[in-house]
């Protein structure tokens, strides 16, 4: 069963051509894999479906119900999370308080409004369960600027983990990590998805993702050129010439 279905999607900034005609489906339960060179259109294609960019032409579906246009916060509410390459923490919040912003959405409906109702004794309770959930077990009141960036990429999961979604949409979550770091979130990517939650994962390491992902979409400028089982993206000469001939795999 698809969860999320994305038909003709294109988006344009001024003139040029950041995604041209899109169609992919994300099945309910998978890792989807999306692979390509840099400016091929990942990162864009996530701020479609979040409700960032809003698409110039295309559909996209999550559950049967058309999102495109949606606000960011309520694509959100129905069920929809996702990092960002880059981290951002609340640098001089605790993780507590960085995870209860966006736990907290159930208590206010803006991020401008106080946390104040949120920070229950169970709210703060399934905050340390959530950063538990993702390797943190230790040291919930400290300051999230001070992490090394590995824990800075599980704190990032953990606050879209508070959105309670079943799409989890990750954006190179792997990136500037050790290779001990990137095994152990390869580890913490396949059981998030035992748990039940589907994952869209934008990734550049090759081990990361033909190891976790059982179907792959290759973009390049823009452009879908293939899609299939990481068996055949590796030998399919029109993703070797663009991506994967020009990748360290």
């Amino acid at each position: 069963m698809a969860l999320l279905e994305i038909e003709h999607l294109t988006k344009e900034f001024d003139g040029v051509t950041a995604l041209q005609d899109v169609n992919l489906q994300v099945r309910e339960g998978e890792i989807l894999g999306v692979i390509g060179p840099n400016g091929a259109g990942k990162t864009t294609l996530f701020n479609c479906i979040t409700g960032m960019f809003s698409p110039d032409r295309g559909t996209i579906r999550f559950r049967g119900e058309p999102i495109q246009g949606r606000r960011p916060h309520e694509i959100a509410r129905r069920g929809i999370a996702r990092t960002f390459q880059i981290v951002r923490p609340f640098p001089a919040l605790s993780l507590t308080d960085n995870v209860l912003v966006a736990y907290g959405h159930r208590y206010y409906p803006r991020l401008g409004a106080s946390t104040t109702a949120s920070r229950t004794q169970a709210s703060l309770q399934a905050c340390h369960r959530l950063l538990d959930r993702v390797g943190m077990a230790a040291g919930h009141e400290r300051a999230a600027g001070t992490l090394p960036l590995g824990f800075k990429k599980r704190l990032e999961i953990a606050r879209a983990l508070a959105l309670n979604p079943s799409l989890l949409l990750l954006d190179e979550p792997s990136g500037g990590l050790r290779h001990e770091e990137s095994q152990e979130l390869l580890e913490l990517i396949r059981r998030l998805n035992q748990e039940g939650i589907t994952i869209v994962l934008i990734e550049h390491n090759m081990p990361i993702v033909m190891g976790v992902c059982r179907r792959l979409v290759v973009l390049d400028h823009g452009i879908q050129i293939a899609e299939g089982d990481p068996a055949a993206i590796q030998r399919n000469p029109q993703v070797i010439e663009a991506y994967l001939g020009k990748a360290s795999v």
